[in-house]
Order: C-alpha cells, then structure tokens, then sequence
C-alpha cells in the first residue's frame, strides 16, 4: 500500500519536472517565433497547455516504465 502511493507521488513529481521543461522551452520558442498579441495568447493558453499537459504525462509514463523494467530504448 505504502509502495503504491509512495510510486504515485514519484510519478507525479516526475511528471510536474518534465512539465516544467517542456513549458519553459515552449516559452522560448513561443516569444521567439510567434508574434504578441491577444489572439496568440489565448491560443497558447487554451491549446498548446493541455497538449503540453497531455505530453509531460505521456513522457512521465514512458520514461518511468523504461526506469522499472530496466530496459533500454
């Protein structure tokens, strides 16, 4: 029991860091190649954040799935 919620934990913590990552380097990119404006805010705030949201859990998943087996890609 303890195991399983203490896995939990590891995995959300793991998956709040990737967030971070993949926001800050879509900031990045965002200020460097997209032009300022309400429209494109929106956009970033509505769209990209749920697909980076969904990306960070997806790559949690993977990256701790390949941690537990052991394996390597």
């Amino acid at each position: 029991m303890l195991k399983k919620g203490l896995e939990k934990i590891i995995y959300l913590g793991f998956t709040l860091f990737i967030f971070v990552l993949v926001w800050k380097a879509m900031g990045v990119f965002w200020n460097a190649f997209v032009p300022w404006n309400l429209t494109t805010d929106l956009i970033g705030l509505f769209v990209v954040g749920p697909l980076l949201i969904i990306l960070a859990f997806v790559l949690s998943s993977l990256s701790l799935k390949v941690i537990k087996c052991g394996k390597r890609i």
